[in-house]
């Protein structure tokens, strides 16, 4: 079979991996994903890593946080009085939240708590990492037409 190429659908195992070795994703407990390349369904880093490759083959990219999930701003780190959240119980730190942030609704986790206010973090949890994924090839599957 021909090594994999833009525009084939593929069968994919994957890890993906803090600094610190602490595995986060692993999709290789269950099915493989199953991922057409040049659809947009991942990364473009992983799609140009994949192409050559051949069933069988695993391939290691690295992805510092602008690449990944994006660069830790401060900013996105705010406080918020309890009075203006209308919370239906008491949150702890660690716990997620949908807010509303500078206008628009994300889900934060909440840093601080405290009697008057709650401090969130409304970067992604991973943000400012450089991220390591582990990609198998498991399979290239038939075009079909």
């Amino acid at each position: 079979m021909a090594p994999v190429q833009d525009g084939d659908t593929l069968l994919l195992h994957f890890t993906s991996t803090r600094p610190d070795g602490e595995i986060f994703e692993d999709s290789r407990s269950g099915e493989p994903i199953r991922v057409t390349l040049g659809a947009k369904q991942i990364n473009p880093l992983f799609e140009e890593a994949l192409i050559g490759r051949e069933p069988g083959e695993t391939v290691t990219v690295v992805l510092p946080p602008e690449k990944a999930y994006g660069k830790f701003h401060r900013k996105l780190v705010v406080t918020v009085k309890r009075k203006k959240l209308n919370l239906d119980h008491e949150p702890v730190p660690g716990e997620f939240l949908k807010l509303e942030v500078m206008g628009r609704p994300c889900l934060v986790t909440v840093v601080d708590v405290d009697e008057k206010s709650i401090t969130v973090d409304a970067n992604h949890p991973l943000a400012g990492e450089t991220i390591t994924y582990t990609i198998t090839v498991v399979a290239i599957l038939p075009r079909e037409g």
